[in-house]
């Protein structure tokens, strides 16, 4: 069963309690994840929108990574994206610049992953396009 969650909504503390028993598998949400709500058990997330605002990201990578008894791990798909490289110079430095915020957060992402150097290989092409290397972003 899909539900949304809706911020608004009169029945949020119903569809947070068939969540977390299982009633409910998927849950999508529109920035009602951020703070204050506590989503137990959480195992899967799949960011579509991402935020500059540092607090909303952590918010949002705390709510899926938060240890729970039954869980031995999270999976996170953040969505990237990049733009398509034209060749042209006159917007050559604002797609980079696009690209290493992206990136950024990928690098903060990866570094909590079991699967970090999988990053720098998925991420490689893009990286000799853009002249960026992922080592510049780490902490």
């Amino acid at each position: 069963m899909v539900k949304q969650f809706i911020a608004n909504s009169n029945e949020r503390n119903k569809i947070i309690k068939e969540y977390s028993e299982g009633k409910i598998h998927v849950l999508t949400s529109m920035k009602c994840l951020d703070e204050g709500i506590d989503v137990p058990r959480s195992e899967y997330a799949i960011f579509c929108a991402s935020t500059g605002n540092p607090r909303q990201f952590i918010q949002r990578r705390g709510r899926i990574l938060r240890k729970h008894q039954d869980k031995n791990y999270a999976v996170i798909h953040d969505l990237v994206v990049i733009p398509k490289n034209t060749n042209d110079m006159t917007t050559f430095q604002m797609e980079r610049s696009l690209v290493q915020k992206e990136l950024e957060r990928v690098v903060n992402f990866s570094n909590l992953a079991d699967n970090k150097t999988y990053t720098y290989e998925v991420f490689k092409e893009i990286l000799d396009e853009y002249n960026l290397n992922l080592n510049d972003f780490e902490n």
